[in-house]
């Protein structure tokens, strides 16, 4: 006996892993104590996502804190360093 699986069965609710994602950078950022860089933020986040998060997820997710106030941006304009795109150099900052 085949049982169907519902149509979207295997999809992770968007709003779900919105608030996942936005759960985890706030919680890794309490933690730290200190900025951030974005990609190492993501690292970090990625690491302890339930599923696969896309980079672009997380920028989303990170641009709707900042636009919330709950976190602060620094951009780190004399870096050499070079982050994979859509990745920026600049650092998250907890506003508590």
């Amino acid at each position: 006996m085949v049982i169907p699986v519902p149509p979207g069965a295997n999809r992770v609710d968007t709003a779900d892993m919105t608030h996942e994602l936005e759960t985890l950078a706030l919680s890794h950022l309490r933690e730290s104590n200190e900025p951030v860089r974005e990609f190492a933020l993501y690292d970090r986040v990625a690491a302890d996502a339930a599923g696969d998060i896309s980079p672009d997820a997380f920028v989303g997710a990170m641009e709707r804190l900042m636009t919330a106030g709950r976190v602060h941006v620094i951009a780190d304009r004399d870096s050499f360093r070079r982050d994979p795109v859509p990745f920026q150099p600049r650092y998250y900052r907890l506003v508590e």
